[in-house]
Protein backbone atom coordinates (compact mmCIF):
# COMPACT_ATOMS: atom_id res chain seq x y z
CA UNK A 1 0.00 0.00 0.00
CA UNK A 2 1.30 3.41 -0.94
CA UNK A 3 -0.39 6.75 -0.14
CA UNK A 4 -3.24 8.61 -1.79
CA UNK A 5 -0.71 11.22 -2.90
CA UNK A 6 1.55 8.79 -4.79
CA UNK A 7 1.74 9.72 -8.46
CA UNK A 8 0.32 7.08 -10.80
CA UNK A 9 1.99 8.36 -13.96
CA UNK A 10 5.09 10.29 -14.92
CA UNK A 11 4.33 14.00 -15.22
CA UNK A 12 5.49 14.34 -18.84
CA UNK A 13 4.45 12.13 -21.75
CA UNK A 14 6.73 9.30 -22.83
CA UNK A 15 5.53 9.87 -26.38
CA UNK A 16 2.72 12.03 -27.67
CA UNK A 17 -0.46 11.00 -25.85
CA UNK A 18 1.24 8.21 -23.88
CA UNK A 19 2.21 8.50 -20.22
CA UNK A 20 4.40 5.90 -18.54
CA UNK A 21 3.63 4.56 -15.07
CA UNK A 22 5.44 6.42 -12.31
CA UNK A 23 8.57 4.92 -10.79
CA UNK A 24 6.63 4.46 -7.51
CA UNK A 25 3.81 2.54 -9.25
CA UNK A 26 6.20 0.31 -11.20
CA UNK A 27 8.31 -0.32 -8.10
CA UNK A 28 5.27 -1.14 -5.96
CA UNK A 29 4.05 -3.67 -8.55
CA UNK A 30 7.46 -5.36 -8.56
CA UNK A 31 7.52 -5.43 -4.76
CA UNK A 32 4.05 -7.00 -4.50
CA UNK A 33 4.84 -9.60 -7.16
CA UNK A 34 8.08 -10.50 -5.37
CA UNK A 35 6.33 -10.78 -2.01
CA UNK A 36 3.66 -13.08 -3.44
CA UNK A 37 6.29 -15.26 -5.13
CA UNK A 38 8.25 -15.55 -1.87
CA UNK A 39 5.09 -16.43 0.08
CA UNK A 40 4.20 -19.16 -2.39
CA UNK A 41 7.72 -20.60 -2.18
CA UNK A 42 7.77 -20.58 1.61
CA UNK A 43 4.21 -21.79 2.20
CA UNK A 44 4.28 -24.68 -0.27
CA UNK A 45 1.21 -25.64 -2.27
CA UNK A 46 -0.74 -27.44 0.47
CA UNK A 47 -1.02 -26.61 4.17
CA UNK A 48 -2.71 -28.94 6.65
CA UNK A 49 -4.22 -27.20 9.68
CA UNK A 50 -3.67 -28.47 13.24
CA UNK A 51 -5.59 -27.49 16.37
CA UNK A 52 -3.89 -26.01 19.46
CA UNK A 53 -2.89 -29.52 20.61
CA UNK A 54 -1.22 -30.41 17.30
CA UNK A 55 -4.05 -32.67 16.11
CA UNK A 56 -4.99 -32.42 12.43
CA UNK A 57 -8.35 -30.70 11.93
CA UNK A 58 -8.93 -32.19 8.50
CA UNK A 59 -8.77 -28.72 6.97
CA UNK A 60 -6.41 -28.10 4.10
CA UNK A 61 -5.45 -24.88 2.36
CA UNK A 62 -4.09 -24.82 -1.17
CA UNK A 63 -1.88 -21.92 -2.17
CA UNK A 64 -1.35 -21.77 -5.92
CA UNK A 65 -1.66 -18.13 -6.86
CA UNK A 66 -2.60 -15.67 -4.17
CA UNK A 67 -4.72 -12.69 -5.09
CA UNK A 68 -2.79 -9.47 -4.53
CA UNK A 69 -3.90 -5.85 -4.40
CA UNK A 70 -2.03 -2.58 -4.63
CA UNK A 71 -3.78 0.48 -3.22
CA UNK A 72 -2.10 3.58 -4.58
CA UNK A 73 -2.76 7.14 -5.69
CA UNK A 74 -5.94 8.91 -6.62
CA UNK A 75 -7.90 9.26 -9.86
CA UNK A 76 -8.07 13.03 -9.27
CA UNK A 77 -4.55 13.10 -10.70
CA UNK A 78 -6.17 13.07 -14.14
CA UNK A 79 -8.56 15.98 -13.53
CA UNK A 80 -7.63 19.40 -14.84
CA UNK A 81 -9.38 22.76 -14.51
CA UNK A 82 -11.50 22.01 -17.58
CA UNK A 83 -12.05 18.28 -17.26
CA UNK A 84 -10.30 14.93 -17.44
CA UNK A 85 -6.98 14.56 -19.24
CA UNK A 86 -8.02 11.72 -21.54
CA UNK A 87 -4.46 10.77 -22.54
CA UNK A 88 -3.43 10.30 -18.91
CA UNK A 89 -6.61 8.41 -18.00
CA UNK A 90 -6.27 6.15 -21.05
CA UNK A 91 -2.59 5.49 -20.32
CA UNK A 92 -3.35 4.50 -16.72
CA UNK A 93 -6.39 2.35 -17.55
CA UNK A 94 -4.62 0.48 -20.34
CA UNK A 95 -1.64 -0.14 -18.08
CA UNK A 96 -3.59 -1.44 -15.09
CA UNK A 97 -5.99 -3.53 -17.17
CA UNK A 98 -3.00 -5.40 -18.61
CA UNK A 99 -1.44 -6.20 -15.23
CA UNK A 100 -2.95 -9.46 -13.97
CA UNK A 101 -1.43 -9.21 -10.51
CA UNK A 102 -1.62 -7.20 -8.40
CA UNK A 103 -5.01 -5.62 -8.96
CA UNK A 104 -4.39 -1.88 -8.87
CA UNK A 105 -6.97 0.19 -6.98
CA UNK A 106 -6.78 3.88 -6.19
CA UNK A 107 -7.71 5.19 -2.75
CA UNK A 108 -10.77 7.02 -4.04
CA UNK A 109 -11.99 3.86 -5.81
CA UNK A 110 -11.51 1.83 -2.62
CA UNK A 111 -13.46 4.43 -0.66
CA UNK A 112 -16.33 4.33 -3.17
CA UNK A 113 -16.44 0.51 -3.05
CA UNK A 114 -16.60 0.55 0.74
CA UNK A 115 -19.26 3.30 0.73
CA UNK A 116 -21.37 1.32 -1.75
CA UNK A 117 -21.19 -1.80 0.45
CA UNK A 118 -22.16 0.13 3.58
CA UNK A 119 -25.02 2.02 1.91
CA UNK A 120 -26.47 -1.07 0.26
CA UNK A 121 -26.22 -3.26 3.37
CA UNK A 122 -28.14 -0.93 5.64
CA UNK A 123 -31.62 -2.21 6.43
Amino acid sequence: MKTHETQLLESTPYRSGCFAPSKELAGAISQVQGTVASAIDSLFNKISIDDKFGNPTGEEIYNYQSKAYLVIGNMSEFITEKGVNKDKLRSFELFRKNISSPEIITFDELYERARFIVVHNQS
